[in-house]
Formats: C-alpha cells, structure tokens, sequence
C-alpha cells in the first residue's frame, strides 16, 4: 500500500516536471519576446531597483513622449520611464506598486491619454495586460493580481503558455532561437529592440524614439462622451492610483503629453475630458492635470507638423522637445509657483488663438469631406 502511494507520488511528480518541460520548450521555440519594448523595460526597471525616484506611467503616448535621460540631466532626478503599449488604467495601477514595492518613489507622473480612461474593462484588451504580466517578475503578488483582474483564470493558462496570445512567425524562428541562446537578453543590448525601417529605437529606462510624420491626417480614436467623459473602469483605477499615492506619500501629477491641434479640432466633446480631470483634482487636495495639448506657449513649445509620427503620437524630435517643456513646467511648479497660467482653461481658446499648423490640415481636410458628400 505504501509503495502504491509513493508510486502515485513519483508518477505526478513526473507528470509535473515533463509538463514544466515541454511548456518551457514551447515558451523558447515559439515565443518572441526578444523583440519586446516592455520586456527590456521591466528587466531595465528590476535591475535599477532601489534607485528611482521619479515614475512615469501611461500608454505609448508616455513612452514615446518622456525622455528619462533628458529630464534627469534637466532636475537631477532618477527618473524611470514605464510606459507600455495601449497601458490601461490598471495596468499603470500595477506597475506603480510593482515600482513602489523596490523604490523610494517621490513624484508619479500619470499620463491619461484619453481613450484608455474610456474603456469599459482590462479584458477588452488583453494584450495589454500580457505585455507586462509575462515580464513581470515570477515572484510578485502584482503580476497575478493584475492578470486576476484581466482575465480570471483564463489568464493564467495564457502565463503557462505564452504562446496561446504571441507566436513568432515560422521564418523568424531560426534567428529567434539564435538570439535566446546569445544576446537576446543582454542588458543595455538594444539591437534587438531597434528597428530602422519602421524608424523606431528603445533608447533606455523606457523611452522608445521613433521618427516619421503623420501621412493620414488627424481622424480622431474617439470621441468623448459628454455625459460619461470617463468610463467607470477609468474611474475606479484613477481612485485606485490616486489613493495609493496618498497613502504612501507619493506626490501624483496628471498629465496629457501634447495631441496636435487638428486631432483635438476633430475629437469631440474633449473639454469634457478635461473639466472632469480637473474637477476629479480639485477634489483631491494637491492633484494637478497638465494637459500640454492645451499649452499655451506655443512659440516656446513650437510643436510642427513634422513633431508627430502620427496623429496624436509624438516622434522622437518632438519628445525632446516636449521633455524639455514638461522639465521647465516641473521646475516652476517645484519653486512654489503655480503653472495653471501656463494652460488654456478650454480647447477653443486653443485652437483660436495659439494653434499648431496641424490644425489647418485638419480643417481643410474636413472641408472637402463635406464637399465630397
């Protein structure tokens, strides 16, 4: 009887270890995650623990806005950036406790671009979820409290099987497997992260520098509910941040990075978005938004045309230029001086008095559509 058991016993175990076995030579056969911005983000992010001061969270309009290196040199900071592709609210909300958890973290810079406040639930788009939670460190309580809230229990078969949500292509494979037993993990390697066709470099500590101009105008994603400028999801992860920064006596600042004029001239209904932000921040003693769509000094800004990959995402040359600015805005608001002069109060004032030259695309654009029907 007692051989019997330990029979079973060792059979399991078997049955667990080649298990184990064959998932691990599915996840290096298949899976790319070599060629991965947030998995060479998360690695840079463990490796600096116990070092940043100065997080900034939100989608690719953060990663692809906020240069670390730039703002540290400007506000002798150690800033870290840790933006991921389409972030979603609660995505920001576990990445700032996973950050939270190894650093003395002082000031969080929210990035709340619009759309991701407006989704209904995590699970509408759970690749975004997946980019974070497959890097994420094997040991931490967030990873799977984050894939929980995503997915349930489903999520959990996709973290023993990546491959069920990424697969490399059949051709790619050979080199992929090359690179797993080489380079490919390398730290401060970004050969693998860098992609001069599409004009797109990972340039460390988050920060991804891309190139390219907008070639299809400025149609909007979406356009704002009047009546519910945010979702309840949006809501309920904005308290969620919020109240974490509170409690553990973290400094948060809302911010927008800058939208060209003529993407903000086709959207909608977006001042209510923004007057639901600042009415959620004078609820919160000490909360800011910094929407830099609406800045004011557009000469100093002096934001192009040709400053936009695409129609609401900055290139590299305009990240510089944006960093620049959001580094000044930091240092006045840091002297005790308010910056709310520097912002108009409403988009049309925007768009009337100091718009960038995307705007007359925009409008032009739309005039012969109508013209057209």
């Amino acid at each position: 009887m007692k051989r019997t058991i330990l029979q079973k016993a060792a059979a399991a175990a078997l049955f667990v270890l080649l298990t184990a076995a064959l998932l691990a030579a599915a996840d290096f056969l298949l899976v790319d995650d070599v060629h991965s911005y947030s998995r060479v983000m998360l690695q840079e992010l463990y490796a600096d623990a116990g070092n940043i001061d100065t997080l900034f969270l939100g989608s690719s309009h953060c990663y692809r806005s906020v240069d670390p290196a730039q703002v540290d040199a400007a506000l002798g900071t150690h800033s870290f950036n840790a933006g991921s592709s389409q972030q979603l609210p609660d995505g920001s909300y576990y990445m700032l406790k996973e950050a939270a958890a190894q650093n003395p973290l002082k000031t969080v810079y929210l990035e709340v671009f619009y759309t991701g406040y407006n989704e209904s639930a995590s699970a509408n788009i759970p690749q975004a979820c997946y980019l974070l939670a497959d890097h994420m460190d094997w040991r931490s309580p967030n990873r799977y409290a984050y894939l929980s809230e995503m997915g349930g229990l489903a999520a959990y078969a996709d973290l023993l099987l990546p491959a069920r949500h990424g697969i490399a292509s059949p051709s790619a494979m050979p080199a992929l497997w090359k690179a797993k037993l080489t380079d490919g993990y390398t730290p401060d390697s970004y050969d693998y992260v860098t992609y001069p066709d599409s004009g797109e470099a990972y340039r460390g500590r988050g920060f991804v520098y891309t190139t390219g101009i907008p070639e299809d105008g400025f149609a909007t994603l979406l356009n704002v509910d009047a009546d519910a400028p945010l979702s309840d999801f949006g809501w309920e992860y904005l308290n969620k941040i919020t109240d974490f920064c509170a409690e553990n006596g973290i400094r948060l600042v809302l911010f927008t990075a800058p939208l060209p004029s003529g993407y903000l001239y086709n959207t909608e209904n977006y001042q209510s978005y923004v007057d639901a932000l600042r009415d959620f921040c004078t609820a919160h003693d000490g909360l800011e938004y910094w929407d830099f769509s609406l800045y004011k000094l557009q000469s100093e800004i002096n934001l192009k045309i040709e400053d936009f990959s695409d129609a609401h995402h900055l290139n590299g040359a305009g990240a510089e230029k944006f960093t620049a600015i959001l580094c000044k805005t930091i240092q006045r608001r840091s002297a005790g001086e308010s910056v709310d002069d520097l912002f108009y109060q409403t988009v049309e004032e925007k768009l009337t008095l100091t718009p960038d030259d995307s705007v007359l695309m925009a409008y032009y654009a739309k005039l012969q559509d109508e013209q057209d029907e």
